[in-house]
């Protein structure tokens, strides 16, 4: 019966992809159908909160037990409920931007919530193959609920995620509604609208995720760079970037719109991909979904292929030809081939998306995704270069040699590594070199390739010697042509200066964006914590010099450059002369000649003397305009950036989670000294009141002194659960000091023998017990600047919700 919501939301996706304007002519009929997209995951969801063991899926996942909110969130613990969650949101996106935008002609529109309802009925049809209302005749039961997700903050934190996800989407559908018609009017109040609280709903998932690790999970941190954690910053990345695109100078051109729309939906269905292909990033903790096992291949996108056989399969594959769909459309874009948009833009990648759908089944894996990019890629194989322009001034690529570098570049990358992946990043990056009338002036996607190769090379994702060659062909113009000659004005201006810092944001965080989903992707078997930290660091530093550059605008630009530059100096000979200075774990090396505390310095000075400016900018800026305008809102965005930084620095950057000098044994009765605070053990304690879930508890109290006086104490404790292969839950406590706070672990490697012990002779028995504590400074600075930046991007959204004009002002 139940099976029914699924026929009824897919037939409801299919009239409204046939009559979209029913959302604006019927809105009463359109309120209905998208309340029958959302069926499905209710009918889930009450099956779980009233424990009905005679859908298999209710009696693997759900229990009798839990409490009723944890009922409900297991609703998306497994594969085939955050599908159905996912299309219920979508569905809901779909009806809340379902009137026209800015200026968007009537065609443009239908097409974009075709294109939403679309991309809606594919997640219902892949939930069909998991049939997630399936009878369970035999009386099975599971485990359960996985103890890692019963606890408040998974209640909120997925559904969260895939709504950011949903907006994502929602994005990448305007994108290509746009360029189907070329119907650019208004563009940015457009995109922007979608962004803004695709940005506040990101960052409130991403944030509830954090405290989540910070209150659970054993390593006593809210971030630690593991591949879902990394997956969901992506598109984060990608929206701030989108958010930053209006303030730059010039004018930004529909297919730099288009293009970073099409991005962020891309990446958005690339963190899906990370979060529920189990075991092609065999190092995350995030292994609720399926198994890690069975994955031989060295690639990513090998071992996505290796999945296609497995239950989870249709969705892997699903997500894979949307990504090379949304690529093959971007080529397609660049290369100005929509003058008859659907054959052009839409036609060809569609045709090989089918074609590589069918033959996934038929034949080896990387046969038709091979065939797919060839599809992509054969008008350009056949477009012999022209001459463009006769000017000795200009470069392009379809000029030099007569060679059709299109295909030539990524056929290059592809006979050197193999990994197809890695292609078509390669792609992405070279065909707006390719494309360009002068590539001198393309000099961002240059720029974007060269840290495409850098960081290839850094991650160990190719071989040095690969990335120079591939780096060879994104600096070609520059070493035959050298720079674009110009007539020479004095650089050190307040214009200079102001239009350099508003280009740093997309530059910056464009680079960064691709550094990042470089280390992600050769991140498979390890996290690369120090790989992220090291490499981000210099990207850090640039945005907070630029951000102090522009808030300190009106004074004197040679003031201001010394600062900069002084800053950054410092920071380098800090970092060089004094590494261990800042205390904490900063002597502990990452590699021969680096040390954790040469990453802190790089960035503190940078950030630290951004702090007063900005937070003097949004004061001033509130003062002069109140509270309705778009600026003071983004500037405190920008602060509470800031603020968080100086907490992640001294938080997490500062602190090795493996380093064993942070595991304390205690002795019962005796106060152990640790860097100027005392510790006792005072006994075991075997339950807790306020647990709601597990089967056996087992926990230490442990006093905390300062100065002699006793100024705490904590209780941190294992949490069993019945019947679960997996070991004990943390419970993780936290001593609140105004410095920050101090996090106390119960040392899991103990839990067995003390247990025993105690049931063979009692809790008093027990007069030794390990403890991992770790000191955190400024943690208090990395949620107060989380709760600020949500406040500036909720106000953002406020603002835009109520149609505030969007002038374009080097001001904002």
């Amino acid at each position: 019966m139940w099976g029914w919501t699924l026929v009824l939301a897919a037939l409801a996706c299919i009239i409204m992809m046939i009559w979209p304007k029913w959302r604006v002519e019927y809105p009463l009929v359109s309120v209905g159908l998208h309340l029958a997209v959302a069926a499905p995951f209710v009918a889930l969801a009450s099956r779980f909160i009233v424990n009905d063991t005679t859908i298999l899926h209710v009696a693997l996942n759900g229990g009798e037990d839990l409490p009723l909110k944890y009922r409900f969130a297991a609703t998306w613990a497994a594969r085939e409920g955050p599908l159905l969650m996912w299309a219920a949101w979508m569905g809901l996106v779909a009806w809340w931007f379902g009137r026209p935008l800015a200026s968007e002609l009537d065609r443009t529109h239908q097409l974009r919530l075709r294109l939403m309802h679309g991309f809606t009925l594919l997640l219902l049809l892949i939930s069909m193959t998991l049939d997630p209302f399936a009878a369970n005749p035999l009386g099975l039961q599971g485990s359960g609920l996985n103890e890692l997700l019963q606890t408040d903050l998974m209640v909120i934190h997925p559904p969260l995620i895939f709504l950011a996800y949903s907006l994502c989407i929602a994005l990448a559908t305007t994108s290509l509604a746009i360029l189907q018609y070329g119907d650019d009017a208004d563009i940015d109040k457009r995109m922007l609208h979608q962004t803004r609280p695709g940005l506040l709903i990101a960052t409130l998932g991403i944030g509830l995720g954090g405290l989540w690790a910070y209150m659970v999970l054993d390593w006593g941190g809210y971030w630690a760079w593991d591949p879902v954690e990394t997956g969901s910053f992506l598109p984060w990345l990608a929206l701030v970037l989108m958010g930053h695109l209006r303030t730059r100078p010039g004018k930004t051109s529909t297919l730099m719109w288009t293009g970073l729309g099409l991005a962020t939906g891309a990446l958005a269905l690339f963190a899906t991909l990370v979060t529920r292909a189990g075991g092609v990033w065999a190092a995350s903790v995030h292994t609720f979904v399926v198994s890690a096992d069975g994955t031989p291949p060295t690639d990513v996108f090998g071992r996505m292929m290796v999945l296609k056989d497995r239950a989870e399969g249709v969705e892997i594959v699903s997500y894979v030809l949307l990504i090379l769909l949304l690529s093959g459309v971007f080529i397609r874009a660049v290369l100005g081939t929509t003058k008859r948009p659907f054959t052009y833009l839409f036609f060809i990648p569609i045709v090989g998306a089918l074609f590589a759908a069918v033959f996934e089944y038929a034949t080896y894996a990387y046969a038709p995704s091979l065939f797919f990019v060839g599809m992509v890629f054969a008008p350009t194989a056949v477009e012999w270069p022209k001459h463009i322009r006769e000017e000795e001034s200009y470069w392009t690529y379809r000029n030099f040699l007569s060679v059709p570098w299109m295909i030539v570049v990524p056929m290059v990358a592809f006979l050197i590594t193999g990994d197809l992946l890695f292609v078509l990043l390669n792609a992405l990056m070279f065909v707006p070199l390719y494309s360009a009338q002068d590539t001198r002036k393309a000099w961002g996607w240059g720029a974007a390739g060269t840290m495409m190769c850098l960081a290839s090379a850094w991650s160990g994702l190719v071989e040095l010697y690969v990335a120079a060659i591939l780096l060879g062909f994104y600096i070609l113009p520059w070493l035959l042509m050298g720079e674009e000659q110009s007539e020479k004005k004095p650089w050190l201006t307040r214009t200079f200066l102001l239009r350099t810092t508003l280009w740093a944001p997309v530059v910056l965080t464009s680079l960064y964006l691709i550094l990042t989903l470089v280390i992600l992707i050769s991140s498979i078997d390890a996290v690369q914590f120090n790989a992220h930290e090291l490499y981000g660091a210099p990207f850090v530093m640039g945005m907070a010099l630029a951000m102090f550059t522009y808030t300190s605008r009106k004074q004197s630009p040679k003031q201001v450059v010394a600062v900069v530059f002084g800053t950054a100096l410092a920071s380098i000979l800090l970092a060089v002369l004094v590494p261990s200075a800042l205390g904490g774990d900063a002597s502990e090396s990452i590699s021969e000649f680096l040390s954790r505390g040469t990453i802190a310095w790089l960035v503190l000075p940078s950030v630290l003397i951004a702090l007063v400016p900005v937070g003097a900018e949004v004061f001033n800026r509130v003062q002069s305009s109140g509270f309705g305008k778009i600026a003071p809102a983004a500037h405190l965005v920008h602060f509470g950036l800031l603020l968080l930084l100086v907490g992640h620095v001294f938080t997490t950057v500062l602190v090795d989670r493996g380093d064993a000098t942070h595991r304390i044994t205690l002795t019962r009765g005796e106060i152990v000294e640790v860097d100027g605070y005392g510790y006792e053990f005072e006994g075991i304690v075997l339950e807790d009141e306020s647990l709601e879930v597990g089967s056996r508890y087992i926990g230490a109290i442990i006093s905390v002194y300062s100065g002699g006086e006793k100024i705490g104490e904590v209780q941190p404790g294992l949490l069993g659960f019945d019947g679960s292969p997996n070991p004990p839950r943390s419970e993780v406590d936290t001593l609140v000091r105004v410095h920050g706070d101090i996090v106390f672990i119960f040392d899991g490697s103990q839990t067995s023998g003390l247990m025993q012990q105690v049931s063979a002779d009692g809790e008093d028995s027990v007069q030794r017990m390990r403890v991992i504590i770790y000191d955190l400074p400024g943690s208090h600075l990395v949620w107060a600047g989380w709760a600020l930046m949500m406040l500036g991007m909720a106000w953002l959204t406020i603002l835009d919700a109520k149609k505030t004009p969007h002038p374009r002002s080097e001001e904002e």
